[in-house]
Protein backbone atom coordinates (compact mmCIF):
# COMPACT_ATOMS: atom_id res chain seq x y z
CA UNK A 1 0.00 0.00 0.00
CA UNK A 2 2.99 2.59 0.70
CA UNK A 3 4.37 1.37 -2.67
CA UNK A 4 1.15 2.72 -4.35
CA UNK A 5 0.85 5.52 -2.52
CA UNK A 6 4.66 6.71 -2.96
CA UNK A 7 3.87 5.59 -7.04
CA UNK A 8 0.86 8.27 -6.74
CA UNK A 9 2.77 10.80 -5.30
CA UNK A 10 5.41 10.47 -7.78
CA UNK A 11 2.72 10.95 -10.35
CA UNK A 12 0.64 13.90 -9.50
CA UNK A 13 4.07 15.35 -8.45
CA UNK A 14 5.12 15.15 -12.05
CA UNK A 15 1.84 16.29 -13.61
CA UNK A 16 2.05 19.39 -11.37
CA UNK A 17 5.94 20.36 -12.11
CA UNK A 18 4.59 19.66 -16.21
CA UNK A 19 2.36 22.01 -15.59
CA UNK A 20 4.04 24.66 -14.09
CA UNK A 21 7.01 24.30 -16.54
CA UNK A 22 3.50 25.12 -18.99
CA UNK A 23 2.57 28.18 -17.48
CA UNK A 24 6.30 29.74 -18.02
CA UNK A 25 6.07 29.05 -21.40
CA UNK A 26 2.80 30.71 -21.82
CA UNK A 27 4.71 33.80 -19.89
CA UNK A 28 7.06 33.18 -22.59
CA UNK A 29 4.91 33.39 -25.24
CA UNK A 30 3.37 36.86 -23.94
CA UNK A 31 6.62 38.18 -23.87
CA UNK A 32 7.21 36.91 -27.22
CA UNK A 33 3.65 38.32 -28.88
CA UNK A 34 4.52 41.78 -27.05
CA UNK A 35 7.69 42.42 -28.45
CA UNK A 36 5.80 41.94 -31.53
CA UNK A 37 6.95 38.48 -32.32
CA UNK A 38 3.68 36.93 -32.59
CA UNK A 39 4.04 33.90 -34.90
CA UNK A 40 6.42 32.72 -32.30
CA UNK A 41 4.22 33.46 -29.55
CA UNK A 42 1.58 31.47 -31.19
CA UNK A 43 3.92 28.49 -32.25
CA UNK A 44 4.66 28.44 -28.49
CA UNK A 45 0.84 28.33 -27.25
CA UNK A 46 0.52 26.08 -29.95
CA UNK A 47 2.49 23.69 -28.26
CA UNK A 48 1.17 24.35 -25.33
CA UNK A 49 -2.34 23.57 -26.30
CA UNK A 50 -1.24 19.86 -27.42
CA UNK A 51 0.66 19.33 -23.93
CA UNK A 52 -1.45 20.98 -21.07
CA UNK A 53 -3.76 18.54 -19.16
CA UNK A 54 -7.73 19.34 -20.99
CA UNK A 55 -8.93 20.44 -18.99
CA UNK A 56 -6.74 22.45 -16.72
CA UNK A 57 -6.27 26.61 -16.11
CA UNK A 58 -3.42 26.16 -18.37
CA UNK A 59 -5.25 24.66 -21.18
CA UNK A 60 -7.79 27.34 -20.68
CA UNK A 61 -5.17 30.25 -20.13
CA UNK A 62 -3.47 28.91 -23.45
CA UNK A 63 -6.44 28.89 -25.69
CA UNK A 64 -7.85 32.35 -24.62
CA UNK A 65 -4.57 33.33 -25.75
CA UNK A 66 -4.63 31.99 -29.22
CA UNK A 67 -8.09 33.67 -29.66
CA UNK A 68 -6.90 36.74 -28.57
CA UNK A 69 -4.32 36.62 -31.35
CA UNK A 70 -6.74 35.14 -34.19
CA UNK A 71 -9.21 38.61 -33.16
CA UNK A 72 -6.07 40.72 -33.84
CA UNK A 73 -4.95 39.25 -37.21
CA UNK A 74 -9.43 39.37 -37.94
CA UNK A 75 -8.93 35.53 -38.92
CA UNK A 76 -12.19 34.65 -38.77
CA UNK A 77 -12.35 30.95 -39.63
CA UNK A 78 -9.78 30.62 -36.38
CA UNK A 79 -11.85 32.95 -34.37
CA UNK A 80 -14.79 30.71 -34.46
CA UNK A 81 -12.76 27.55 -34.02
CA UNK A 82 -11.13 28.51 -30.52
CA UNK A 83 -14.10 29.79 -29.88
CA UNK A 84 -16.20 26.93 -29.96
CA UNK A 85 -13.24 25.08 -28.52
CA UNK A 86 -13.76 26.95 -25.40
CA UNK A 87 -17.33 26.87 -25.30
CA UNK A 88 -17.60 23.13 -25.75
CA UNK A 89 -14.78 22.04 -23.21
CA UNK A 90 -14.91 20.64 -19.63
CA UNK A 91 -12.91 24.08 -18.63
CA UNK A 92 -13.62 25.31 -15.07
CA UNK A 93 -14.93 28.68 -15.55
CA UNK A 94 -14.36 29.16 -11.51
CA UNK A 95 -10.34 28.17 -12.12
CA UNK A 96 -8.79 30.65 -9.92
CA UNK A 97 -7.61 34.22 -11.27
CA UNK A 98 -4.79 36.06 -9.98
CA UNK A 99 -6.78 39.62 -11.47
CA UNK A 100 -8.17 41.77 -8.47
CA UNK A 101 -11.81 42.08 -8.29
CA UNK A 102 -11.84 38.69 -10.89
CA UNK A 103 -11.60 35.92 -8.96
CA UNK A 104 -12.82 33.55 -11.41
CA UNK A 105 -11.31 33.12 -14.92
CA UNK A 106 -14.84 33.00 -17.16
CA UNK A 107 -13.04 31.38 -19.97
CA UNK A 108 -16.74 30.94 -21.61
CA UNK A 109 -17.89 35.17 -20.80
CA UNK A 110 -14.62 36.23 -21.96
CA UNK A 111 -14.40 34.70 -25.13
CA UNK A 112 -17.71 35.37 -25.85
CA UNK A 113 -17.76 38.69 -25.56
CA UNK A 114 -14.48 38.81 -27.19
CA UNK A 115 -16.14 37.92 -30.34
CA UNK A 116 -18.90 40.27 -29.40
CA UNK A 117 -16.22 43.25 -29.23
CA UNK A 118 -14.69 42.02 -32.34
CA UNK A 119 -17.99 41.67 -34.49
CA UNK A 120 -18.63 45.23 -33.29
CA UNK A 121 -15.07 46.74 -34.58
CA UNK A 122 -15.80 45.74 -37.89
CA UNK A 123 -19.30 46.87 -38.34
CA UNK A 124 -21.02 43.71 -37.80
CA UNK A 125 -23.49 44.45 -35.32
CA UNK A 126 -26.25 42.14 -35.64
CA UNK A 127 -23.48 39.37 -35.10
CA UNK A 128 -21.87 41.20 -32.17
CA UNK A 129 -25.60 41.93 -30.83
CA UNK A 130 -25.99 38.19 -31.41
CA UNK A 131 -22.74 37.34 -28.72
CA UNK A 132 -23.69 39.83 -25.91
CA UNK A 133 -27.01 37.90 -25.97
CA UNK A 134 -25.29 34.48 -25.64
CA UNK A 135 -22.94 36.08 -22.60
CA UNK A 136 -26.09 37.44 -21.27
CA UNK A 137 -28.32 34.30 -21.41
CA UNK A 138 -26.56 31.31 -22.17
CA UNK A 139 -23.01 31.51 -20.30
CA UNK A 140 -22.64 31.82 -16.75
CA UNK A 141 -20.69 34.83 -15.51
CA UNK A 142 -18.94 33.15 -11.99
CA UNK A 143 -18.15 35.74 -9.40
CA UNK A 144 -18.61 36.00 -5.24
CA UNK A 145 -20.02 39.69 -5.69
CA UNK A 146 -23.44 40.95 -6.10
CA UNK A 147 -21.38 44.29 -6.80
CA UNK A 148 -19.80 42.56 -9.87
CA UNK A 149 -22.48 40.31 -11.12
CA UNK A 150 -25.01 43.71 -11.07
CA UNK A 151 -21.59 45.46 -12.84
CA UNK A 152 -21.77 42.80 -15.30
CA UNK A 153 -25.74 42.56 -15.82
CA UNK A 154 -25.82 46.42 -16.61
CA UNK A 155 -22.27 46.37 -18.70
CA UNK A 156 -24.48 43.41 -20.75
CA UNK A 157 -27.16 46.19 -20.70
CA UNK A 158 -25.24 48.87 -22.42
CA UNK A 159 -23.54 46.69 -25.13
CA UNK A 160 -27.39 45.86 -26.41
CA UNK A 161 -28.26 49.60 -26.32
CA UNK A 162 -25.24 50.44 -28.19
CA UNK A 163 -25.41 47.65 -31.00
CA UNK A 164 -29.16 48.64 -31.27
CA UNK A 165 -28.14 52.03 -31.62
CA UNK A 166 -25.73 50.86 -34.54
CA UNK A 167 -28.51 49.40 -36.31
CA UNK A 168 -30.42 52.03 -35.79
CA UNK A 169 -33.51 50.96 -33.36
CA UNK A 170 -33.45 53.54 -30.96
CA UNK A 171 -36.08 52.23 -29.29
CA UNK A 172 -35.38 48.95 -28.87
CA UNK A 173 -32.33 49.67 -27.43
CA UNK A 174 -34.00 52.01 -25.35
CA UNK A 175 -35.92 49.46 -24.22
CA UNK A 176 -33.59 46.31 -23.42
CA UNK A 177 -32.28 49.47 -20.72
CA UNK A 178 -35.52 49.40 -19.43
CA UNK A 179 -36.01 45.96 -19.07
CA UNK A 180 -32.72 45.89 -17.35
CA UNK A 181 -33.66 48.69 -15.07
CA UNK A 182 -36.54 46.08 -13.95
CA UNK A 183 -34.75 42.97 -13.69
CA UNK A 184 -33.21 44.27 -10.10
CA UNK A 185 -33.72 41.97 -7.43
CA UNK A 186 -30.46 39.92 -7.65
CA UNK A 187 -30.19 39.61 -3.72
CA UNK A 188 -32.86 37.18 -4.15
CA UNK A 189 -31.44 35.42 -6.88
CA UNK A 190 -28.11 35.50 -4.94
CA UNK A 191 -29.25 35.43 -1.15
CA UNK A 192 -25.73 34.75 0.32
CA UNK A 193 -23.74 37.98 -1.75
CA UNK A 194 -27.32 40.06 -0.52
CA UNK A 195 -26.21 43.80 -0.02
CA UNK A 196 -28.52 46.65 0.63
CA UNK A 197 -26.95 49.48 -0.85
CA UNK A 198 -28.07 50.31 -4.22
CA UNK A 199 -24.68 50.26 -6.79
CA UNK A 200 -23.41 53.07 -8.78
CA UNK A 201 -24.18 50.81 -11.88
CA UNK A 202 -27.71 51.06 -11.00
CA UNK A 203 -27.77 54.60 -10.59
CA UNK A 204 -25.90 55.19 -14.04
CA UNK A 205 -28.89 53.38 -15.80
CA UNK A 206 -31.69 55.21 -14.23
CA UNK A 207 -29.61 58.34 -15.00
CA UNK A 208 -29.49 57.23 -19.01
CA UNK A 209 -32.96 55.90 -19.49
CA UNK A 210 -34.47 59.10 -18.00
CA UNK A 211 -32.05 61.56 -20.16
CA UNK A 212 -33.13 59.88 -23.23
CA UNK A 213 -36.79 61.17 -22.64
CA UNK A 214 -38.01 64.76 -22.72
CA UNK A 215 -40.80 64.33 -20.62
CA UNK A 216 -40.39 62.17 -17.85
CA UNK A 217 -44.21 62.53 -16.73
CA UNK A 218 -45.36 61.00 -19.83
CA UNK A 219 -42.64 58.19 -19.41
CA UNK A 220 -43.72 57.76 -15.83
CA UNK A 221 -47.57 58.04 -17.00
CA UNK A 222 -46.88 55.38 -19.80
CA UNK A 223 -44.71 53.07 -17.71
CA UNK A 224 -47.79 52.99 -14.65
CA UNK A 225 -50.50 51.87 -17.33
CA UNK A 226 -48.00 48.85 -18.81
CA UNK A 227 -47.70 48.08 -15.14
CA UNK A 228 -51.47 48.05 -14.47
CA UNK A 229 -51.69 45.72 -17.51
CA UNK A 230 -49.18 43.50 -17.04
CA UNK A 231 -49.14 39.74 -17.33
CA UNK A 232 -46.96 37.27 -15.30
CA UNK A 233 -45.67 34.24 -16.59
CA UNK A 234 -45.31 32.18 -13.04
CA UNK A 235 -43.54 28.96 -14.67
CA UNK A 236 -41.14 31.03 -16.63
CA UNK A 237 -40.52 33.71 -14.22
CA UNK A 238 -41.80 36.56 -16.74
CA UNK A 239 -43.15 39.64 -16.12
CA UNK A 240 -44.79 40.86 -19.18
CA UNK A 241 -45.49 44.99 -19.86
CA UNK A 242 -45.79 47.14 -22.73
CA UNK A 243 -44.46 50.54 -23.55
CA UNK A 244 -44.57 52.35 -26.33
CA UNK A 245 -45.56 49.25 -28.43
CA UNK A 246 -42.64 47.58 -27.59
CA UNK A 247 -43.02 44.37 -25.28
CA UNK A 248 -41.04 43.93 -22.38
CA UNK A 249 -40.05 40.26 -20.95
CA UNK A 250 -38.65 41.02 -17.40
CA UNK A 251 -37.06 37.99 -15.92
CA UNK A 252 -37.90 38.19 -12.07
CA UNK A 253 -35.67 36.12 -9.26
CA UNK A 254 -37.96 36.82 -5.72
CA UNK A 255 -41.47 34.44 -5.15
CA UNK A 256 -44.10 36.57 -6.93
CA UNK A 257 -48.00 34.82 -6.75
CA UNK A 258 -49.78 37.47 -8.28
CA UNK A 259 -50.35 40.38 -10.46
CA UNK A 260 -50.49 42.79 -7.70
CA UNK A 261 -46.76 41.64 -6.26
CA UNK A 262 -45.31 41.85 -10.02
CA UNK A 263 -47.03 45.88 -9.51
CA UNK A 264 -45.47 46.08 -6.38
CA UNK A 265 -42.10 44.61 -7.35
CA UNK A 266 -41.30 46.87 -10.50
CA UNK A 267 -42.34 49.91 -8.06
CA UNK A 268 -39.84 49.02 -5.67
CA UNK A 269 -37.14 49.22 -8.36
CA UNK A 270 -34.21 51.58 -7.89
CA UNK A 271 -35.48 53.09 -11.24
CA UNK A 272 -38.98 53.12 -10.90
CA UNK A 273 -38.28 55.23 -7.97
CA UNK A 274 -35.53 57.35 -9.41
CA UNK A 275 -38.04 58.13 -11.88
CA UNK A 276 -40.53 59.56 -9.58
CA UNK A 277 -38.08 61.39 -7.46
CA UNK A 278 -37.22 63.03 -11.29
CA UNK A 279 -41.00 64.03 -11.95
CA UNK A 280 -41.56 65.48 -8.58
CA UNK A 281 -38.79 67.84 -9.00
Amino acid sequence: MKNILLILIIIFSNQAFCQEKLDEEIDKGIELYQEGKEKKALKIWKNIEKKADNPSSTYGTTLGNILYYYIEKEDEKNIVNYYHKIIDSDLNDKDLNNEIGKPYKNYRYHATMRLASYYGKNREYEKGLNYVEKADSEVSFETTSLTSFIFQKVDLAFWKYRFLNDLGQKEKAISKLIERAFEYDYKSMYPNWATVSQSNDENELAETICSKFEDLKSLKSKIDIGIENLTLDKESKIIEIELNEIKYKINYFADLENVKDCSLYLKKSFFYQYLTIETEK
